[in-house]
């Protein structure tokens, strides 16, 4: 075993937040978080030896209200509303710590990898959202990333008998990591608090390096994305691990060409024929490539280990060495290949035009538009100014109207009263017409958490629950927020609300 477990220090991180996401639009294929609220932070640094530091952070902000929960998120936390709106910290200070924290042990540890348990789909895709809603630059998480998800995966795959895990409805092996800890004996203190969660992924990287060392370093080198090119770049043939539905399955691969988005590579399933591709027209190509690529995204920790074990599974023990590696000198990096798929990606992202999703009218929709705004220089004005008077003025001096808009909504909910009457009353419409009216949105509004909130006291009305009588405070105090928030955007003459206590006496009385 190795003297140091990792090659350089480790954030282990972990949010809880205002929802699980929902559905972009009605033809997407999954759910996003990014809409979502941070509503904790928690991070350990630790050293060579996975063993935390000093360095850390718990912290916890009051609710935007701007953004409407998923009662369920409630339930999951145990945290009420009326918690909630007494945090010590708004949602834009919250905001800043992280930025500023992470920016600090990014400059003190040279490529400091970030990592925590399904982070690369979740949290850090909330992550780089809250940035980006509070004018921050949003992926501050790149390029050095980990997952303890990607890693139990793993072990899993090479070696089934490595981890317990429990299975799901369908019989597939479940990854929650509660479960993982319960089943290894692994610490949890408090499922779904934060910090707690950090210390059980500190405990679950361990885990998995004990486990299989010879591995280790295979499964760690792609937290860095540099590496993960060098790696797909130099090997004709290698193992990815996939998962889809709940099933898991390493697949032999060849790269042909990175895509269109730089660091996603087209690859090659190399349990197909390749040559009808070879001989396929464009058309024809479009229609015979389905099922048989594959993106490997680099800065996504992508679980990538020697062609040579594709052998061990199917249907690659079938085929044999040699017509694998036949296959992948092939495909890899083939010019004619490349140029096809090139030539499908621009039709793709013609069709994507096409079908303009509803988010897109939001300003707030897409994260990689930062650097379109401009004026950074007036942005970091924006974040330097010590009152949010100041704030406000520096605003007014944004000049594309999606950041103007996002900061003069971020001072809706963090010091409304310093808006004029115009600004007020122009953010205090587009929510109502966000959030009140019962139309289909991407992100939650407030006549679906009311649906979400019966739907809920009915379960836990038919459950046998023993915190019934906690979850049933907690629902009913979310409906008279909730009441309250519809009443209060309804109100064209609404003025701006107060924050902390003087919020909870005017709502709960």
């Amino acid at each position: 075993m190795p003297n140091n477990l990792i090659a350089n220090k480790q954030v282990f991180w972990d949010l809880e937040t205002s929802g699980a996401g929902k559905k972009e639009h009605p033809k997407a294929f999954g759910s996003t978080p990014k809409w979502e609220q941070i509503l904790q932070i928690a991070a350990i640094v630790v050293d060579e030896q996975l063993q935390p530091t000093n360095q850390n952070m718990n912290e916890f902000c009051r609710p935007r209200t701007s953004i409407i929960a998923q009662p369920g998120a409630l339930l999951t936390t145990q945290q009420g509303i009326r918690e909630s709106l007494q945090a010590r910290h708004s949602s834009y200070e919250l905001i800043s710590m992280i930025n500023n924290q992470f920016e600090e042990w990014k400059k003190e540890n040279n490529n400091l990898v970030f990592i925590g348990h399904n982070i690369i789909s979740f949290d850090s895709t909330v992550l780089e959202y809250n940035l980006f809603n509070n004018l921050f630059f949003p992926y501050i998480d790149r390029k050095n990333r980990g997952d303890t998800l990607n890693l139990a995966r793993a072990l899993y795959a090479i070696n089934p008998s490595a981890i317990k895990t429990p299975l799901t409805e369908r019989g597939n092996p479940s990854f929650r990591l509660e479960k993982l800890a319960e089943l290894n004996n692994l610490p949890v203190e408090f499922a779904h608090d934060a910090y707690s969660d950090v210390k059980t992924s500190i405990a679950l990287t361990k885990f998995v390096h004990d486990s299989d060392p010879e591995s280790w370093s295979q499964l760690a080198m792609t937290m860095n994305k540099e590496k993960a090119i060098e790696f797909i770049n130099t090997n004709k043939g290698f193992c990815y691990l996939t998962t889809f539905a709940g099933r898991i399955k390493l697949e032999a691969l060849s790269v042909v060409c990175e895509s269109s988005y730089s660091g996603w590579y087209n690859a090659f399933n190399l349990a197909f024929d390749p040559t009808p591709l070879l001989e396929a027209n464009l058309d024809e190509f479009k229609t015979l490539i389905k099922k048989k690529n594959r993106y490997v995204i680099t800065n996504q920790h992508p679980i990538l280990l020697p062609g040579k074990l594709a052998t061990n599974f199917e249907p690659y023990n079938e085929l044999g060495s040699d017509i694998l590696n036949e296959r992948a000198k092939m495909v890899f990096k083939n010019k004619s290949l490349a140029n096809k798929f090139k030539h499908m990606e621009t039709d793709r992202q013609l069709e994507k035009l096409d079908e303009s999703s509803q988010d897109n009218i939001f300003p707030e929709s897409k994260a990689n538009k930062f650097s379109e705004f401009g004026q950074q220089d007036v942005i970091k004005n924006f974040h330097e100014q010590k009152t949010w008077e100041e704030k406000y003025k520096v605003a007014l001096t944004l000049r594309d109207p999606r950041a103007s808009f996002i900061a003069k909504r971020l001072i809706f909910d963090e010091n409304p009263s310093i808006l004029s009457e115009q600004d007020f009353k122009m953010i205090h419409r587009e929510l109502h017409d966000r959030l009140v009216i019962n139309q289909e949105r991407p992100f939650t509004t407030i006549p679906e958490a009311m649906n979400q909130i019966d739907n809920e006291l009915a379960k836990i009305e038919s459950n046998d629950d023993q915190e019934k009588d906690k979850k049933l405070k907690i629902l009913n105090d979310y409906n008279t927020y909730l009441i309250f928030l519809e009443k209060y955007f309804k109100n064209q003459n609404a003025k701006p609300l107060k924050s902390g206590a003087e919020l909870i006496k005017q709502i709960f009385g």
